[in-house]
């Protein structure tokens, strides 16, 4: 590998995933929107939980699903079309996995937006589906199943598919070099959630929220629990005395 090659890759990839396609999204379809805070009603208790990332599920609040889902597609391209094309230009290095990675970056901390930017999942997707297609795919799905079925926990459902792709990939190819990435890769979504998830952990606290009322306000949510309703499931809520 060469270092040059890498750190282009790392400010090209940095510097594209920087642009905020939700922005962007909302000023064609509404403009003089702002998505910098999103504030989730609560109907059981007349709380909020507020979201502090802006991407597509910020955006789906207000716009409704079919924009949100559009934005979604979109972040997923923006990390996967780059990474693509260097694993085809440079099929025998990983180059496209540090580019991969600095868009993931700069979707979560955008140099043009005051480092206020997206929660990373679509862009890691986007980027994961490059690397392996089938196993994130399976992953995803896996996710899915097990959050829905077993866990019961909506976070899972969501986040759950790169985690296992870890496992996916450590038993496929023994590759280090993509197991240490994808291991990066989850621990940057980490680090861009925990603004939100401690948030909603004081909310819940205080007796001010719970996660699953919360979820009605934004589509994906309603959806997801809509399906758990009709298996005669129910996503986690905090239990009142």
């Amino acid at each position: 590998m060469q270092i040059s090659v890498i750190i282009m890759c790392v400010i090209g990839g940095y510097l594209l995933g920087s642009i905020s396609l939700a922005r962007v999204v909302t000023r064609i379809f509404s403009p003089g929107t702002k998505l910098e805070e999103v504030d989730l009603p609560d109907a059981n208790t007349g709380g909020t939980f507020t979201l502090k990332t802006v991407g597509a599920t910020t955006a789906s609040v207000i716009l409704g699903p079919r924009i949100g889902g559009l934005i979604g597609l979109l972040d997923i391209l923006k990390g996967a079309l780059p990474a693509l094309i260097l694993r085809l230009i440079f099929p025998d290095q990983p180059y496209f996995l540090f580019a991969g990675t600095a868009v993931i970056i700069g979707h979560i901390w955008p140099l043009y937006y005051h480092l206020r930017g997206g929660g990373g999942l679509s862009p890691a997707l986007g980027v994961l589906l490059v690397l392996d297609p089938v196993g994130t795919l399976i992953s995803v799905l896996v996710a899915f199943i097990l959050g829905i079925f077993i866990i019961r926990e909506i976070s899972f459902t969501v986040m759950g598919g790169p985690w296992l792709f870890i496992i996916w990939i450590a038993v496929r190819t023994v590759n280090w070099v993509y197991i240490v990435f994808s291991v990066l890769i989850n621990v940057i979504l980490l680090i861009a959630v925990l603004p939100d998830i401690r948030i909603h952990l004081r909310a819940q606290k205080d007796g001010k929220t719970d996660l699953s009322t919360s979820m009605d306000s934004i589509p994906m949510g309603r959806m997801m629990k809509k399906m758990m309703d009709k298996m005669s499931l129910s996503p986690h809520k905090k239990e009142r005395n």
